[in-house]
């Protein structure tokens, strides 16, 4: 609770201080007679003004009959986080497995309780892992759909033996596409230090360049990173990270666009697999001492790219058309915490033990849709059908030092979706509609159905968008491929799990630039495979698991005056697990995030931010199983602050100090491997756009 206060008093400090500046400049408009003009960069947008996440076609977000939370380009660059891992664990209610490539679902995320899909990028889904390290100053805006979301990108079956799939939501990221807009350069450097994370050096491009005939633009956004992390040993080679995008962009015609998204990114780090901690404390350790050695490494190089084409048919028909390919190499050298949920405190050799693997992933993806709008009886209907293919490959190996031998992997999986959806709007009401139906291939030639239906609607009470009420119901399946059965040879579950979601909420629009959002939900997953035994030291399982999370969420985003815009979030989670664990807290039950902008008229428009997170203990789990008591994770606040000082029309100069507190405390944690959160860091930038 005294973090929660002490969030509260910085919070109360800066609306009294942006009042009273608020205040100030209106008593010297009123003596002078006089307007103050802003003539530097306009106040950071945290809310988009349309979207087409998980609703599929575009949609104001105030009228999308579910939860979805938008981060802006603005939002991006003002929390100016290292990578998508880091600034995806700024929300609330949005969790991963350990930050490393190597985890079984490594790259997806848990989403109110339950685990999402993988990450889509540009609306393909990415596959390796590679999500997690992703330079945000590559993306236009992420989105995180919240909720089960079979029914706008399909359940999704695993072949890693987790039932996994778009139970919790989606995070789909946008990257920076060419423009037919302006032509800009944008450049920034920025250095950062901190005793606990060691230094680092990025060097981002922005540029956007159209041609002449106004028929062809491309934008490149590049972005280099060279870093020195404190834990690492002091002859360790420092890592880098290299990472483009470059995007063209055809006007074939004034209703037809060609689009070709490329993406390359090679990281080569040192690495580490996490620490041990008993009751919230390192065990025998600091936060940033990781037994590693010279050679542990993490390498990954990911290329490919996607071919978008959209046009319209006529006033009242679109097409859009899709194919992708993206292949991931991932290499990795290097030592955690044995997979194992008891240890000897007596020996910490048995602690610590190395790990190495090297995967080959490859991801093919093709898509069609058509769109149709029309009138009936005074309806609006935009109506949307669909077809999709994905094929996933993955082959490689993985060794522990506690196994005997390597373990090879040489898996492929298909999957054929098939989407209808009509949304339909009269006056106030809106009401969203939809099946998505998929077939799935496995390795092992298992073949099965899934149904994915949802609906969903929308109220505007008064029909003044100042309330609006909305509710959603949603079915996501997807089969438990590769989960062995009891005392059987070669034979394997061929049930689905299920996941339903029930949700209410309300929206409202206090004033014209900012909306407060409330809901309640609840998701329960059943069929689900749980692990047992027969006694003779054979493991199997039998599809008999069943779990709920339900919850509430509050959120406020937009400009409270033309000079001070806000994002707010909470998040409350309860789980409970029927058939295993009972009720426990699998992830933090309570947390808070904020974020706080306000350009100051009397220091040449700089913007300042000023914000923080909290996250309540939680516990560890161990094969998705309550570890222990021992294994619980104490409470995390941590406050940042910035301010982005202009320097003439062009540079802009900005100091920011993460962690203001240097509050230490576990991240994130995978099989009882705990990842420590960064400390107090400083940081230096200087941009220049013109």
């Amino acid at each position: 609770m005294k973090y929660i206060s002490l969030m509260s008093a910085c919070v109360a400090t800066l609306s009294a201080t942006l009042i009273a500046a608020e205040e100030s400049e209106a008593k010297d408009e009123i003596a002078t007679g006089e307007t103050v003009t802003v003539t530097a960069a306009p106040l950071p947008k945290f809310r988009v003004e349309e979207n087409e996440a998980g609703s599929l076609v575009p949609l104001p977000p105030e009228k999308v009959p579910f939860v979805v939370d938008t981060l802006t380009e603005d939002f991006i660059r003002e929390r100016n986080a290292t990578d998508l891992d880091q600034l995806i664990s700024l929300q609330p209610g949005i969790y991963q497995g350990g930050k490393t490539v190597m985890a079984r679902n490594a790259g997806t995320y848990t989403i109110r309780g339950f685990g999402g899909s993988e990450v889509y990028f540009g609306g393909v889904p990415m596959v390796g892992g590679i999500a997690t390290f992703m330079d945000p100053s590559l993306l236009e805006r992420i989105d995180i759909v919240k909720g089960p979301v079979g029914g706008a990108y399909g359940g999704q079956a695993n072949n890693s033996l987790s039932p996994m799939g778009g139970v919790g939501g989606a995070i789909l990221l946008t990257p920076k596409r060419a423009t037919f807009t302006e032509d800009f350069y944008d450049f920034q450097v920025k250095g950062s230090y901190s005793r606990a994370s060691g230094s680092r050096l990025k060097f981002t491009a922005d540029v956007n360049k159209v041609l002449p005939g106004e028929d062809f633009a491309v934008r490149v956004p590049v972005a280099y990173e060279w870093r020195e992390p404190g834990w690492a040993p002091s002859d360790a080679s420092h890592g880098r990270m290299t990472s483009v995008a470059p995007s063209l962009a055809f006007r074939l015609a004034d209703r037809l666009t060609l689009g070709l998204d490329l993406f390359y990114q090679y990281n080569n780090q040192p690495a580490y697999q996490g620490i041990r901690t008993s009751y919230g404390k390192p065990v025998l350790t600091g936060w940033d001492d990781t037994y590693t050695e010279t050679g542990d490494r993490m390498r990954f190089q990911t290329h490919g790219g996607t071919l978008h084409l959209e046009g319209k048919v006529n006033d009242n028909f679109t097409l859009r058309t899709t194919a992708a390919f993206y292949q991931t190499e991932n290499r990795w050298n290097y030592r955690g915490p044995a997979s194992t949920v008891r240890f000897n405190p007596a020996n910490p050799a048995t602690w610590y033990e190395p790990s190495a693997g090297d995967h080959l992933t490859r991801n093919y993806y093709a898509a069609q849709e058509g769109i149709v709008e029309f009138e009936t009886f005074g309806v609006e209907h935009t109506f949307l059908a669909g077809v999709s293919v994905t094929r996933k490959e993955d082959q490689g190996w993985s060794w522990f030092g506690s196994a005997a031998s390597k373990s090879w992997t040489d898996t492929a999986q298909s999957k054929l979706g098939l989407t209808v959806q009509d949304v339909m709007t009269w006056k106030g009401l809106s009401l969203l509609a939809g099946l998505r139906t998929d077939w799935h291939d496995s390795v092992n030639h298992a073949h099965a159905w899934s149904y994915s239906p949802r609906l969903g609607i929308s109220y505007d009470i008064a029909e003044a968008g100042v309330a609006i009420l909305f509710a959603n119901v949603s079915l996501t399946e997807s089969p438990n491929f590769n989960y062995r059965k009891y005392n059987t040879a070669g034979e394997y579950l061929t049930s689905s799990w299920r996941a339903v979601q029930k949700e209410i909420g309300l929206r409202v629009n206090p004033m014209d630039q900012l909306w407060l959002t409330a809901t309640a939900f609840r998701i329960d997953q059943s069929n689900a495979p749980v692990l047992m035994t027969n006694g003779l030291g054979d493991d199997y399982y039998a599809d008999e698991g069943k779990s709920y999370s339900r919850g509430v969420e509050f959120s406020a985003s937009g400009n409270l005056t033309d000079r001070w815009s806000l994002y707010a979030a909470y998040t409350y989670i309860d789980y409970y697990d029927k058939t295993g664990s009972g009720r426990f807290d699998r992830f933090p039950p309570h947390a808070i995030s904020l974020w706080s902008s306000y350009k100051i008229p009397w220091l040449y428009d700089a913007v300042w931010g000023i914000g923080g997170r909290w996250r309540d203990d939680w516990e560890m789990t161990f094969r998705g199983t309550r570890a222990g008591r021992e294994y619980a994770v104490r409470d995390l606040l941590t406050i940042d602050t910035s301010l982005d000082f202009p320097l003439g029309e062009n540079w802009t100069l900005g100091l920011a100090l993460r962690n203001l507190f240097d509050t230490r405390g576990v991240e994130s944690a995978r099989n009882l491997q705990a990842f420590a959160n960064d400390g107090r860091t400083f940081e230096l930038s200087l941009r220049w756009r013109f």
